[in-house]
């Protein structure tokens, strides 16, 4: 079939409106409009998270309750004791020595005044002039230890006497060292001074030295274990970096009809940008998508004869807009029913019928189509929910239906079966076993029934409309050419009366072009159908053919010149072809009427005029044609010659038979009358043979043909 370069203006039309209809269909579903909700107060529907978003503020929240979590990582000194001791001990000593050198001062001075007068008295110093003048003997920028003490530790240090600080420290140095044996960290700190305290308890020291002894306590005993920074920090770090982002999954309930809406539950709603107005992106997605569609969709048919596009055009349109509103009615359900209802979904319907009507290429683009399709017609942040899983389902369906041979459905039945219920419902069941379902749960069990429900609604309504499609579709529907073949329709019932050696000789050539165009696999019963008709303008003027003449009668080409006779022969075809274009016949009847003589010589009447004048053009004695176009139509120009002539054989035999048409055949291949039919040699061989076993039982007495086979006066 040639292919046009052209698309046409009705094919171009119908897919502009199914595409406007298409996205008037599902662009009310996409627009996003926010979802009704108030926080504290019951929803008022069940809302599903349709995309995959990360939730940055729990993810921050999570990373930081990660890094709170992360023990700080401590460094031991052992060196902090033996440290601590000598501070201890600088501190002793700085004490003795501001007291010692105080006392010496004093009496120095008492000297000093009793050698002027023999009243003087010595002045001890005070407890606030030592502390003054330890003060000024250690400045605290070179011993900062002892400014962690009070002036009020100092003067009760200084009320004390030398020995008895010295039992202090004695008792405080022992108890500070043996808990800085111990690993201490900040938070061990308490209980390492309450138990160093205790041992001053049970000490023989008065209680201003406890006193002082518990301060000096709570001062020495520090941690030997410090925060590690930089190793903490890194641990943080890496606790932080091995939180996973917190998502709101696709297909995640936010909330249920009815339940209070909390703050959490209204933080994710506004993390999905639910609870306000958003840019369309769905909905310019859906027009990318449509877009995409009527691009592919239009180069396919540019693919196609003119003749086909219009109806390939109409065809896929009609179906996907029935397929769409399938699925909106099954997102409507769902609703109420359940997500998985979507497995409902006939999804072979639609590429079986394209398969078998426009091709696989159209049936493969409806499976991959249909799939995205879905995906926008149950998008919705309430309801159902289209899962991967579903769209795998929808897909395969889809992709199997076109496994199918390019053959009419109810011929193929059993495979088409095979592919879309049996490989496909597997298909199912093993993505099933990879997501770990539990046929132990009714769930599964549900899920794999709405599978086998919607792939069997698929096969089955494919199956119920194919015959529809077929009469109005094709001109091969088993319903039409049933109708057609009826010896009681009006054009047969005419033909048996008027002209019933006609009528005959158009039931022997449906007998052998049906059988010889099914032995090479061409379509047999449209052929026989057509047979009945191909010599239906024989009505206008019967009796000037031959099968038509009763026995003795005078023909009436003995008295019109070989011209005139032509012309006549030559009318039963266009006559024909007007009559069954009025009869609104379907195409290929048609064409068969016109083409069953191709451009053959009418050789006998050609004979005759070369006799009354041998300049007579060959060409005014050929048919019009054109030549057989199709398989069947070449089949039926050899079964129309063949049948006539052996029938006015007077003893045909099998040799003779079989002679005549290999003659015939031979003679056809060489005048080029093939040549556009797409019949090779085998399958010629095929036929001649399948009309030579026809023929055989063929006794009919009819005018002989001439040694060089042209036909009798009044042979078509």
């Amino acid at each position: 079939m040639r292919k046009s370069a052209q698309l046409s203006k009705s094919a171009v039309l119908i897919t502009a409106c199914f595409t406007v209809l298409l996205v008037a269909a599902i662009a009310w579903i996409t627009l996003p409009d926010p979802v009704a909700v108030k926080l504290n107060r019951p929803a008022s529907q069940t809302i599903i998270a349709t995309q995959t978003v990360q939730d940055e503020a729990a993810t921050r929240q999570a990373k930081k309750a990660a890094e709170n979590a992360v023990a700080p990582v401590y460094s031991y000194d052992a060196s902090v004791g033996s440290k601590q001791q000598d501070l201890l001990n600088q501190l002793q000593k700085a004490l003795t020595t501001t007291e010692t050198t105080q006392t010496s001062a004093a009496q120095k001075k008492y000297r000093a005044a009793s050698a002027e007068s023999a009243s003087a008295t010595y002045q001890r110093p005070s407890v606030s002039d030592l502390t003054a003048a330890f003060r000024t003997a250690n400045p605290k920028a070179e011993n900062p230890f002892f400014y962690q003490f009070n002036d009020h530790f100092y003067r009760a240090a200084f009320a004390l006497t030398s020995k008895q600080r010295a039992a202090v420290f004695d008792t405080v140095a022992s108890a500070v060292a043996t808990q800085l044996k111990e690993k201490l960290t900040a938070s061990d700190l308490a209980a390492a001074q309450k138990a160093a305290t205790a041992d001053l308890s049970i000490s023989d020291l008065s209680t201003a030295q406890r006193r002082m002894g518990t301060t000096l306590i709570q001062q020495a005993i520090i941690p030997n274990q410090m925060i590690n920074q930089a190793q903490t920090k890194l641990k943080r770090a890496q606790a932080q970096v091995a939180v996973d982002p917190v998502e709101i999954v696709s297909g995640q309930v936010i909330v249920q009809q009815g339940q209070i809406v909390d703050a959490p539950i209204m933080h994710q709603l506004n993390v999905l940008g639910l609870t306000q107005r958003r840019a369309p992106w769905a909905l310019f997605g859906l027009l990318l998508l449509v877009v995409v569609q009527a691009v592919a969709l239009l180069t396919l048919l540019r693919q196609e004869a003119a003749a086909a596009q219009r109806k390939d055009s109409l065809l896929y349109s009609a179906l996907m807009l029935i397929t769409v509103l399938v699925m909106l009615g099954l997102r409507f359900v769902a609703t109420t029913a359940g997500a998985n209802l979507a497995m409902l979904l006939p999804a072979a319907f639609m590429p079986l019928l394209l398969h078998n009507f426009s091709g696989r290429r159209f049936g493969l683009l409806a499976a991959l189509m249909q799939t995205f399709l879905a995906f926008f017609v149950f998008y919705s942040t309430t309801g159902t929910l289209f899962t991967a899983a579903t769209a795998i389902s929808y897909l395969t369906s889809g992709v199997l239906a076109d496994m199918v041979a390019h053959k009419r459905l109810t011929a193929e039945a059993r495979l088409v079966a095979f592919w879309v219920l049996g490989v496909n419902l597997l298909l199912t069941l093993s993505t099933m076993l990879l997501q770990g379902a539990r046929f132990t749960a009714l769930a599964t069990w549900q899920t794999l029934g709405f599978v086998v429900v919607g792939q069997l609604l698929g096969y089955l309504l494919a199956l119920g409309a194919t015959p529809y499609l077929e009469m109005i579709l094709q001109d091969d529907s088993v319903l039409k050419l049933n109708k057609l073949s009826d010896p009681n329709d009006p054009l047969l019932r005419e033909l048996m009366a008027k002209a019933p050696g006609t009528y005959h000789h158009s039931m022997m050539v449906a007998s052998l072009a049906s059988n010889a165009v099914a032995a090479i696999g061409g379509r047999s019963t449209l052929t026989r159908v057509a047979c009945y008709y191909h010599d239906v303008g024989k009505l206008k003027r019967p009796l000037y053919f031959t099968e038509n003449q009763p026995a003795g009668f005078d023909s009436p080409h003995n008295h019109l010149t070989a011209a005139q006779s032509a012309e006549i022969i030559f009318a039963h075809v266009t006559d024909g072809v007007a009559m069954l274009k009025a009869r609104h016949m379907p195409k290929f009847i048609i064409d068969i009427a016109q083409q069953h003589h191709g451009t053959t010589l009418m050789k006998y009447f050609y004979i005759e005029a070369k006799k009354a004048d041998p300049s007579t053009p060959e060409a005014a004695y050929r048919y019009d044609g054109p030549k057989p176009q199709t398989l069947e139509a070449a089949v039926v120009n050899l079964a129309d010659t063949c049948e006539a002539a052996v029938r006015s054989m007077k003893h045909p035999t099998q040799e003779t038979i079989a002679a005549f048409v290999t003659r015939i055949t031979n003679e056809r291949l060489a005048d080029g009358q093939f040549d556009e039919a797409p019949i090779t040699v085998q399958q010629l061989r095929r036929v001649g043979d399948s009309l030579v076993s026809g023929l055989t039982s063929t006794f009919y007495t009819r005018i002989e043909y001439p040694k060089d086979t042209a036909p009798a006066k009044g042979e078509a």
